[in-house]
């Protein structure tokens, strides 16, 4: 589950969803969104795309992976 494996990555990283707000720019509600799954509270497929691989990227995770699997 992406949701699941950006919230693990942040938790083990010991960063609160303002530290990535503000290092990636994108609002908290919509980290919270992605980590839910909750794809009808985003703006659309493309900015959840986007979404996903600055999230991830900042992680250190596989953004194609978690983008693909989108």
């Amino acid at each position: 589950e992406i949701g699941e494996t950006l919230r693990d990555a942040r938790v083990r990283a010991r960063l609160d969803i303002s530290d990535i707000e503000h290092a990636t720019k994108i609002r908290a509600k919509y980290l919270r969104a992605l980590e839910n799954q909750e794809w009808g509270m985003l703006p659309g497929p493309t900015y959840v795309k986007s979404f996903i691989k600055s999230y991830s990227d900042y992680l250190g995770l596989d953004s194609k992976r978690l983008v693909e699997e989108y």
